[in-house]
């Protein structure tokens, strides 16, 4: 992976052979017919970040979420403990890093968002809408988990932890608190189907979600996907705070959440060493750090392993969402984006592990409590974030103050990742339709109330149904086969041989044979294998090994889904049937670069030609004419 510099002599640029890939390309030339560019904006009208840690500590935010807490911990022991690393740091190297790499690359060259940056290639304008509609998707539900932990610090603004006691008014008759005698308990629903749940199960349940009825102790009704019930109006008002704080950090875009993102990014690591450092003083830590690292590798060879460590690394990464694009979009034209996606690729991995030692020294700690196994006091999902850790925290000393500042961690944690994904939206709306850059305090507004709406049947008793839905087909299944076309589009269709050029523009050498076999080869035939075993595998929705969700809510979760992969091939034959002349010719005219593609390197490329000593030349046999640059 060492980096080619190209001697002076070699930097003049060759019209008539640019594919050519030991050729190193100079600047682009203007537009065949002398006009100016009339798409493009100076980097003024459009943003750009303050400073290159504005936008490092950004990617750091995007990658470093929520999912690092409970996700990856979750995944590690039930799938190997120590094994899962190998797989994990396997798909890393192979997808994770090279993707991010690809992502960042072609944001900053292209200086556009996901819906307009494949002018590269028309025919995948379908990807970048797909990214999108993903994109949004997620940001909506993403705002609703991020309420709860609002509404958790808030709880934990009490002389006692409301979910450390039985006697509330949403406890039933079989509520417990871990550590206490529950022989009586267990006899009394010996010769029943009933199961005894904990003080924060029940909380997280029936408060938090409201999603049982109780009466007089007795669980008498549920609500479910086909009867949400009414609203819960203390979550929405978390939920309206959250989205009154999102919109605060975004009003301005990046010149706003560029400097959020010192402290957002920054605050969680503080908080996640103060834990780790308390956990490893408790009893039992030991235990629960060994529980999370002991390899079993007869895990190896299950397929499933490796699907979710390839899932976990789209999800922690954020690669295939567009949000990278968008960011590396506001970098100036020469950035370093290699050297930025190393640091952020391996620093969410070393962030991945610092957190299951948080978890696993506190889990280790209950385990050696209640005298159980760590397996027995552990939940993946939601249920660890809402459940498992609020037990944990209660346990520490002052756990209110504990419990407020996780919480208040989680949150921060789930901002950045907010940040991204809405301005990932916001960005490409913009830049399709450039006059809204000019009202950009009003439509962020507008854009926030709209979406703060669209959640509101996430905010009802049975919310938790919809925003299930939302995050495994909204954003699940969908963003593997988006990242397949993606890599597809750019390395076999406008070719590795042209990418490998734009980054020698922008950085002054070409990616090593590394990132190319990676891009070309290796990385779309795991992602196209992962996905045909997700589907091999598939189950419905589950909870706790019971399925609630009907068959027809299966379908509609399919249908969400095809909300983002219909852009795709809708795209796709709207590029193609713009084009003028025949079908082959409309066709290959859809895959060939439009001259807009390329306006940052004409801009900045008399610069980079002086500090290069590079050889400006003329526009003969460089003409661009693609319909397609007007979509």
């Amino acid at each position: 992976m060492t980096k080619k510099q190209y001697p002076i002599e070699s930097l003049s640029y060759t019209a008539a052979d640019p594919d050519r890939y030991g050729a190193r390309p100079g600047p682009p030339p203007p537009y065949s017919n002398g006009d100016v560019d009339p798409t493009v904006q100076d980097e003024d009208d459009r943003g750009i970040w303050g400073s290159q840690w504005e936008f490092l500590l950004s990617c750091i935010g995007l990658s470093v979420g929520i999912g690092n807490v409970w996700r990856f911990p979750y995944l590690a022991y039930d799938n190997g403990g120590g094994a899962f690393l190998i797989p994990y740091i396997i798909v890393l190297l192979l997808v994770g890093k090279p993707m991010y790499y690809m992502e960042l690359a072609l944001g900053q060259y292209g200086g556009e968002a996901p819906l307009t940056i494949f002018s590269c290639v028309p025919i995948a304008k379908g990807v970048g809408a797909a990214m999108v509609m993903v994109s949004l998707i997620v940001a909506i539900y993403y705002n609703v988990i991020m309420s709860y932990t609002l509404y958790y610090m808030f709880a934990s603004m009490q002389k006692v932890l409301p979910w450390t006691t039985c006697n509330n008014e949403w406890n039933t008759k079989y509520c417990y608190v871990r550590g206490e005698n529950i022989t009586y308990f267990t006899n009394l629903i010996a010769n029943t189907s009933l199961t005894l749940k904990t003080a924060a199960e029940e909380y997280y349940n029936n408060k938090v979600l409201g999603a049982n009825v109780i009466e007089d102790g007795v669980e008498v009704s549920s609500y479910n996907i086909a009867n949400l019930g009414p609203i819960k109006w203390d979550v929405v008002l978390c939920l309206l705070l959250s989205w009154i704080v999102v919109f605060a950090c975004l009003m301005k875009g990046i010149k706003s959440s560029g400097k959020v993102v010192y402290f957002t990014a920054t605050f969680p690591y503080v908080i996640l060493l103060i834990l780790l450092i308390r956990g490893c003083t408790l009893t039992g830590a030991k235990n629960g750090i060994l529980y999370f690292l002991t390899p079993t590798w007869d895990k190896l060879k299950d397929i499933t392993v490796w699907r979710n460590a390839l899932g976990q690394m789209f999800f922690s990464l954020s690669v295939g969402w567009g949000c990278l694009i968008m960011f590396a979009s506001y970098n100036k034209f020469r950035h370093n984006c290699y050297r930025d996606a190393i640091i952020v690729s391996s620093l969410d991995t070393i962030t991945s592990i610092i957190a299951g030692f948080v978890v696993f020294t506190v889990l280790g700690a209950m385990a050696d409590d209640l005298q159980t196994d760590v397996r027995d006091v552990v939940k993946g999902g939601p249920g660890l974030a809402f459940v498992a850790y609020p037990e944990a925290v209660a346990r520490l000393p002052v756990p209110q103050l504990w419990s407020i500042i996780f919480f208040f961690m989680l949150y921060t944690l789930g901002l950045d990742s907010e940040f991204a994904l809405l301005e990932c939206v916001m960005s490409s709306m913009t830049d399709q339709f450039r006059p809204l850059r000019r009202h950009k305090f009003t439509f962020t507004l507008v854009f926030c109330i709209a979406c703060f709406f669209i959640a509101m049947p996430s905010t009802t008793h049975g919310g938790q149904y919809v925003w299930g839905l939302m995050d495994k087909y909204g954003g699940d299944f969908a963003v593997l086969l988006i990242a397949f076309f993606e890599i597809v589009a750019l390395m076999w269709v406008y070719g590795f041989r042209n990418f490998s050029q734009d980054i020698a523009h922008m950085l002054g050498h070409k990616p090593g044979w590394y990132w190319i076999v990676c891009w070309v080869f290796i990385s779309p035939v795991l992602i196209i294998l992962v996905f045909a075993a997700a589907m091999y595998y598939y189950k419905p929705l589950t909870s706790d090994g019971f399925i609630y969700y009907p068959p027809w809510a299966d379908g509609v979760g399919w249908l969400l889904a095809m909300l983002s992969l219909i852009q795709i091939p809708l795209w796709a034959i709207v590029m193609i049937f713009v084009q003028e002349g025949t079908l082959s010719q409309k066709f290959r005219a859809a895959i060939t670069k439009t001259e807009h593609y390329d306006h940052r390197l004409r801009r900045h490329g008399d610069t980079y030609a002086e500090t290069h000593g590079m050889v400006n030349v003329d526009n003969k046999n460089v003409a661009y004419d693609n319909p397609a640059a007007r979509y």
